[in-house]
C-alpha cells in the first residue's frame, strides 16, 4: 500500500511539473536528428517547384527556391530562417507552402500555439494546392496528437485521407496514431495502403514491420519470421536508410541475439555518423550483453559531445549515472531531456522520474541505506517507435 502511495504522488507530482513546463519553456530546436527524421516522413515533392529565383517578381516568393533547396541538402536550420524572413516580405504565390512550412518547423520546436495558426491559415486559404492542405492536414494532426487532443487529432488524419485517398502520407500518420493507440491491426491495414502507394517510400516500412513485431509479441508469435524476411528485404530496397539497420538490430536485441544487433547498429552508424541514436543503442546492448557500464558511459558522454540535444542519449545516459550512483548528473540529464520532450505526457514521465530519484536519493542520503540502482527506476532496452 505504501509503495502504491508513493507511487501516485510521485505520478502527480511529475503531472503537475509537466504542465509548469510546458507553460514556461521557450520554443527551442530539438537535435539535428529529430528535425532529419520529421522530415523523412514528408513527401517533399509536395512542395516543389519548377520557379527559379529569376522567373519570379515578388520578393518573397523569390526566395522559396532556395527554400526548398535547403531542405533538401538537410540545411534545416538555414531554411527556417529563410522562411521566416520570407514571410516577412508578404509572399503571393507561395504563401501557403511557406506557412505550411512554417507550421511544421513550429510544431518541431514545440511552439504548438503559433503552429495551428500556420497550419489553419493553409486549410481555410482558398488558393491552397491541395497537397499543401493535406500537410497542413496531417501536422496539425501532428499537434493535437502531442496536446493530448486525440479526437482532433484523428478527425484531421481522416480528413486528410479524404481530401486524396492516393496520397500515402496520411495513411501514414494514421498509422503512427493507431499505434500510439497500440490498435496494432488498424495500424497494419494503413501502412500497407501507403506502400502500395509508394513503394519506394522507407518510413511506412519501418513503421510496418514495427507493427507487426508488436503483434508477433501480444498476439501471433509466428508472425516473427515475416519480421526477419520483411527486414531483409528492406536491406536491399533502402541500403542507404540507416534506420532500417537500427531497426534490425532493436528487433535483435529484443531477442536477446546481441552479437547480432551490435553488427546491425554499427552498420546504422557507418551509414549515418551524424545520428547519435545509434551509439546510444550500442551502449545500452553493452549493459544488457555485457553488465559493461563503464564501456556505456564512455559511448554516451562521447554522443553526448556530438549531439548534446539528442533525447535518447540523455535519457539513457541518466539511466547510467543512476547506476554510477551519480545523482546529480542523472537529475541534470532529466531536466535537459524535460526540456525537449514533444508533449506534456512525455514530461510527465520524465519529472515523475527526476521526482523519484530525487526522493529516493535523499532517503539514502538520511537513513544510509543501500543507493538505488538502474532496475529500480526503470527497465532498459525497450524498442523506440520509428518516426
Amino acid at each position: 500500500k505504501q509503495w502504491y502511495q508513493r507511487r501516485v504522488a510521485i505520478t502527480a507530482g511529475g503531472q503537475k511539473k509537466a504542465k509548469e513546463i510546458f507553460a514556461t519553456r521557450a520554443p527551442q530546436f530539438p537535435s539535428l536528428t529529430v528535425v532529419r527524421t520529421a522530415f523523412d516522413s514528408i513527401h517533399m515533392r509536395d512542395f516543389a517547384t519548377d520557379e527559379t529565383e529569376e522567373s519570379l517578381a515578388n520578393d518573397a516568393d523569390k526566395m522559396y527556391p532556395r527554400i526548398i533547396s535547403l531542405i533538401s541538402s538537410n540545411d534545416f536550420f538555414g531554411a527556417y530562417d529563410a522562411i521566416v524572413e520570407a514571410l516577412k516580405l508578404s509572399p503571393k504565390k507561395f504563401k501557403p507552402q511557406l506557412d505550411c512550412l512554417d507550421g511544421i518547423f513550429s510544431w518541431i520546436k514545440t511552439d504548438y500555439g503559433h503552429a495551428i495558426k500556420c497550419f489553419d491559415a493553409v486549410v481555410t486559404n482558398s488558393s491552397s494546392y491541395l497537397r499543401i492542405k493535406i500537410q497542413a492536414l496531417i501536422h496539425r494532426g501532428e499537434v493535437y496528437q502531442a496536446m493530448g487532443r486525440r479526437e482532433k487529432a484523428f478527425m484531421d488524419y481522416n480528413s486528410a485521407v479524404g481530401l486524396d485517398e492516393d496520397h500515402p502520407d496520411p495513411y501514414l500518420h494514421r498509422a503512427q496514431f493507431f499505434l500510439s493507440c497500440e490498435k496494432l491491426p488498424e495500424a497494419v491495414a494503413d501502412l500497407n495502403i501507403a506502400i502500395k502507394l509508394d513503394e519506394d517510400f522507407a518510413s511506412p516500412w519501418q513503421q510496418l514491420v514495427y507493427a507487426k513485431y508488436q503483434m508477433s509479441r501480444v498476439l501471433n508469435p509466428a508472425l516473427l519470421h515475416e519480421v526477419y524476411t520483411m527486414l531483409d528485404d528492406m536491406l536491399v530496397r533502402f541500403p542507404k536508410v540507416a534506420d532500417v539497420c537500427a531497426l534490425y538490430g532493436q528487433v535483435l536485441q529484443d531477442q536477446k541475439e546481441f552479437v547480432r544487433a551490435e553488427e546491425f547498429f554499427k552498420r546504422a552508424s557507418n551509414v549515418a555518423p551524424s545520428n547519435v541514436t545509434y551509439k546510444g543503442h550500442l551502449a545500452t546492448l553493452k549493459m544488457m550483453a555485457e553488465n559493461n557500464y563503464d564501456g556505456a558511459l564512455e559511448l554516451l558522454e562521447e554522443a553526448n559531445q556530438q549531439d548534446p540535444k539528442c533525447d535518447f542519449v540523455l535519457e539513457t545516459l541518466g539511466m547510467i549515472y543512476i547506476q554510477k550512483q551519480k545523482y546529480k548528473e542523472a537529475l541534470d540529464c532529466f531536466e535537459k531531456v524535460l526540456q525537449l520532450t514533444k508533449s506534456e505526457a512525455e514530461a510527465a514521465h520524465y519529472s515523475a522520474l527526476a521526482i523519484g530519484i530525487k526522493s529516493q536519493w535523499e532517503v539514502c542520503d538520511e537513513y544510509d541505506v543501500k543507493p538505488i540502482n538502474l532496475s529500480d527506476v526503470q527497465g532498459m532496452g525497450n524498442m523506440m517507435i520509428p518516426q
